[in-house]
């Protein structure tokens, strides 16, 4: 024999709806609590044009403290004839060496680019560049450049970028 019916039972669709009125309701509460905060806060802050390199500068300035870092890598990146190679030095060991020098890799276009990972042994051979003619700057990216290499254009403690040729006639 079949259990009696009740209330809730006694229609084949009564739970379904009584599970859509549910969350109709608790949606209309989430709606009717949030909405007058999400207002609140959208009205004392002012929404504004971000600029062109917004993400990339913002990146730049957590690592190396200073601001329009970004537009002045592309100027001296400008500087430079489009088919010389930028030549980029990171630590494998280091993720946000790998990431600034991908980062400045992605700045570098239309040139092309080269990371080099000095962590990994025999990295020296690997960056050996024959001809220095074909180089247009070297970006060390949380990386000492060697010592004896004239001043780069510094970009806080965690970025340096050489030019070429005044490498090469050291």
């Amino acid at each position: 024999m079949p259990p009696p019916r009740t209330s809730l039972s006694s229609s084949p669709n009564a739970y379904p709806k009584a599970m859509r009125l549910f969350w109709i309701a608790l949606i209309g509460v989430f709606v009717a609590v949030g909405a007058p905060n999400v207002f609140r806060k959208a009205a004392r802050s002012r929404i504004h044009f971000a600029g062109p390199f917004h993400s990339t500068d913002n990146f730049l300035h957590f690592e190396t403290g200073e601001i329009d870092v970004t537009q002045k890598l592309l100027a001296l990146f400008a500087s430079v004839p489009a088919t010389k190679k930028i030549v980029i030095f990171v630590r494998g060991d280091d993720r946000q060496s790998g990431v600034i020098g991908m980062l400045v890799a992605y700045l570098a276009w239309p040139h092309p680019a080269r990371i080099v990972d000095v962590s990994q042994p025999g990295w020296e051979a690997s960056a050996g560049e024959k001809d220095l003619g074909s180089v247009g700057k070297f970006v060390f990216c949380r990386v000492g450049p060697p010592g004896w290499w004239p001043g780069g254009d510094k970009f806080g403690e965690t970025l340096e970028v050489f030019s070429a040729p005044s490498v090469a006639q050291e």
